[in-house]
């Protein structure tokens, strides 16, 4: 396959911190990306996590590739599930979303994360139709739940996987929040649940850090993997 030379500050590349078109087009059809300075690379498709970073003032390009979360999720049992099976699960998900980068894009920083949420041994996955949003917001209630978010990153042939655990309270949730939440376009692709919009009032979390992306974690891991863009 072909390498393609990416001037990291031509318009071609960045425009808000997202890949034009054609750059995307040119990984979906198998050409190896060769950045000239080190680049980060958001490998991931949540708003949140790009949101963070962009407000951390971390320049980054965002690059999707076809992994199918299913590939992974179907082989998990999600009903009687310890926390250290849960946080295993995560880092699992987290690295198998590196697989497809490894080796198609060079001196670029892939960043990958998956965020899972358990609640009396269930992982609550993303609930996609508001049906099961309003089922799994009612189970939610009142209880306390656990998120593992991993965080994966690889550059220049090094890995590295860190998790972040947040323990979060749920207080109990009126029907009429519950609809709400369930009306947030967002939430239907949140892991569990989104600690924002309507919600939050009703959360009391072990860490204040929100929306899947730890950013001083982050910032850390790419020191630790030799990370460096001047």
């Amino acid at each position: 396959m072909s390498k393609k030379l990416v001037n990291t500050n031509s318009p071609l590349v960045l425009e808000g911190n997202l890949p034009s078109a054609d750059f995307q087009q040119s990984f979906n059809t198998g050409e190896t990306i060769q950045f000239d300075t080190p680049t980060i690379v958001l490998a991931s498709n949540s708003p949140a996590r790009a949101k963070m970073l962009d407000q951390a003032g971390i320049k980054f390009i965002k690059l999707l590739s076809n992994f199918d979360d299913a590939t992974l999720n179907d082989t998990y049992p999600h009903q009687n599930v310890s926390k250290r099976q849960e946080a295993k699960y995560a880092r699992t998900m987290a690295l198998a979303k590196l697989e497809p980068f490894v080796g198609k894009v060079k001196n670029g920083a892939i960043i990958t994360a998956d965020t899972t949420l358990l609640c009396q041994g269930r992982i609550l996955e993303k609930p996609i139709t508001k049906e099961k949003c309003r089922e799994q917001h009612e189970f939610i209630s009142g209880k306390t739940t656990y998120l593992y978010t991993a965080i994966a990153i690889y550059f220049n042939g090094k890995t590295l996987c860190k998790i972040q655990k947040i323990k979060v309270k749920i207080k109990p949730l009126p029907d009429h929040i519950i609809e709400e939440i369930c009306n947030e376009p967002e939430t239907l692709n949140a892991a569990g649940f989104r600690r924002a919009g309507a919600l939050k009032p009703y959360t009391i979390a072990s860490n204040p850090e929100t929306g899947g992306m730890c950013i001083p974690l982050v910032r850390k891991m790419l020191r630790k993997i030799g990370f460096s863009n001047g």
